[in-house]
């Protein structure tokens, strides 16, 4: 997005929870933020050495872009080469020590539904099939989708996909039962869907809300710690890993993943 429609939307949008005049706190630590990602560059090129990593690209520095919107700043989040965020960095590792622990298995059929450039980069790098990207909108560019899907309804045949790759979807649309559903559904029997969702802090519990118009994330669910409970089912094995627990502390702060991100792999009974 150009930075004068960014701050058209953010800091100068009544509406957002980064007005300059309605919500300074937030809107400071929005330009700050910015600031700092401005100056990223130079800072970069004055550090020695580098304490930062990413296990996606292979990329080393001092420090990584933050990430902005108008509804929150995450510093340290973006890889400043590949453009991967903190979950993906997170997931790549899961990937890997998958693969590593099926002595040459690899997926012969994966498919991402809004799949990131980095997840796809990693993919096509471990010397793994190609990873077929979909969205619900055939004009997002970002994701470059070689078709368009609706999960709610996937265009996919039963049994037909080894891996699935779902990050940051179902927490945008309402029929989550039916989304998973088809997850179940698509995936041959042994097949994995790898599923990531933003948590709201300190939530006890999972429930719908409304989708503010207004807000960059457009969310239609808040999901707490239980959503792992929302993804059981009969027909699949649900696993919860979270960094903290699978990441050494200081690959944690390499790779800048914040030890509270997961990922859930639900693996189809064979």
């Amino acid at each position: 997005m150009p930075a004068l429609q960014f701050v058209r939307d953010t800091l100068l949008n009544p509406r957002s929870p980064a007005c300059a005049w309605r919500h300074p706190f937030m809107a400071g630590r929005l330009f700050g933020a910015a600031l700092e990602n401005a100056f990223l560059g130079v800072t970069t090129a004055l550090a020695t050495g580098g304490s930062r990593a990413c296990p996606v690209c292979g990329w080393r520095g001092f420090r990584m872009r933050n990430f902005l919107s108008g509804d929150e700043v995450i510093r340290h989040c973006i890889c400043p080469e590949c453009g991967s965020f903190d979950r993906h960095r997170l997931l790549v590792q899961g990937v890997r020590k998958e693969l590593a622990g099926r002595h040459g298995w690899s997926p012969s059929v994966m498919v991402g539904f809004s799949l990131s450039t980095a997840v796809r980069y990693v993919l096509e790098h471990e010397g793994l099939a190609r990873c077929f990207r979909s969205d619900i909108d055939a004009g997002v560019h970002r994701f470059s989708p070689d078709f368009t899907a609706d999960l709610r309804c996937a265009p996919l045949a039963s049994d037909a996909v080894d891996w699935i790759f779902c990050s940051h979807v179902l927490e945008h649309i309402a029929e989550l039962e039916d989304c998973v559903d088809e997850l179940l559904r698509v995936l041959k029997p042994g097949g994995s869907a790898w599923i990531q969702v933003p948590f709201e802090p300190g939530l006890a519990h999972s429930h719908r809300i409304p989708i503010d118009p207004h807000r960059a994330h457009a969310h239609a669910w808040q999901f707490a710690p239980d959503f792992g409970l929302l993804l059981e089912r009969p027909g699949w094995t649900v696993q919860e890993f979270i960094a903290e627990d699978v990441l050494p502390r200081a690959d944690l702060h390499r790779y800048s993943v914040d030890p509270r991100e997961r990922f859930w792999l639900a693996t189809k009974d064979a």
